[in-house]
């Protein structure tokens, strides 16, 4: 990237993302864990945002069948698709920066002090030129969170997998439960990479650094807990029977959403037809009083 550019990202999203992790591991002495209260944090203050764009993508997508219908019933079609999806590497650079990865300098204590880190920020009773102990206790394998996680067979480790199988849960639940039919075949290429994208995932980008893997695992258990009271279970129920059973508090909002959208639905396809024919008696009934007058 250009110089300016670079220090446009670091200023606006690493560099207060190295402070706050660093904040936290000033409390918890353990980086790991550090990891995981900020991004836990920053999933709790985007969550309104999450809630309200799920809501509207998971709506469209759940009345998909019931708009279709009444496209065909009134010959007009006024749905919208509406999918974005947001992802935040900030992390791997904060650790490329903190932790020197991929050859690069790891910054001493004194440089994060001298330009990096907010004035308020507290750091580690070390020595000027000291490196950030980039540890997890609770990962006896981990000898640093900049490090990739290559444990099995100097290849890959436990990490990736679990945030694999992690994504892999989170994008079927984030499947409609009805899912509508198509025949775009866009739309069958996007499900069907619900499935084989984890593996891409883990293929491609193990050699990641491990701390980049618990933001990953972290920020995807909170999806899924978010999607559980946002969304309900999705399409799990077809690969876990036992939670179709398993009442979710998205459950009666989507039915109550459901029955609003198509009752408002009819009403948009019934009111130009409503107003275009007064609009067409009046005229015909101005035309005849004319030709009385005439006569």
């Amino acid at each position: 990237m250009p110089p300016i550019v670079t220090e446009v990202w670091n200023a606006l999203l690493v560099y207060p993302l190295i402070n706050l992790l660093i904040l936290a591991d000033y409390f918890v002495h353990d980086f790991g864990l550090a990891v995981v209260i900020v991004t836990v944090a920053i999933r709790l203050a985007l969550f309104p945002v999450f809630r309200a764009q799920v809501r509207s993508s998971r709506a469209m997508q759940e009345l998909a069948p019931a708009l279709n219908d009444i496209k065909k019933k009134y010959g007009k079609d006024r749905q919208q698709l509406m999918q974005e999806q947001q992802k935040l590497f900030a992390m791997y650079a904060a650790f490329q920066q903190v932790g020197g990865l991929t050859g690069a300098h790891a910054l001493t204590i004194q440089e994060l002090r001298d330009h990096v880190l907010w004035p308020f920020i507290p750091t580690p009773d070390l020595p000027a030129d000291a490196t950030i102990d980039l540890s997890a206790h609770w990962l006896p394998w981990i000898t640093s969170l900049a490090h990739p996680d290559h444990v099995f067979f100097n290849f890959i480790g436990p990490l990736p997998i679990i945030s694999a199988l992690l994504q892999l849960v989170a994008s079927i639940q984030a499947l409609p439960r009805n899912p509508p039919q198509t025949d775009d075949p866009t739309q069958r290429t996007m499900q069907s990479m619900t499935y084989y994208l984890p593996l891409i995932t883990v293929v491609f980008f193990k050699d990641l650094a491990a701390g980049v893997f618990i933001y990953y695992i972290t920020t995807t258990i909170f999806q899924i807990i978010q999607q559980y009271f946002v969304m309900g279970w999705g399409q799990l129920p077809r690969w876990i029977p036992a939670l179709a059973s398993v009442p979710t508090p998205a459950d009666r909002e989507m039915r109550e959403r459901e029955k609003a959208a198509i009752v408002e639905a009819e009403h948009d396809m019934e009111e130009p037809e409503a107003v275009a024919t007064p609009r067409r008696n009046g005229q015909g009934g101005g035309r005849r009083r004319g030709r009385r007058r005439k006569r």
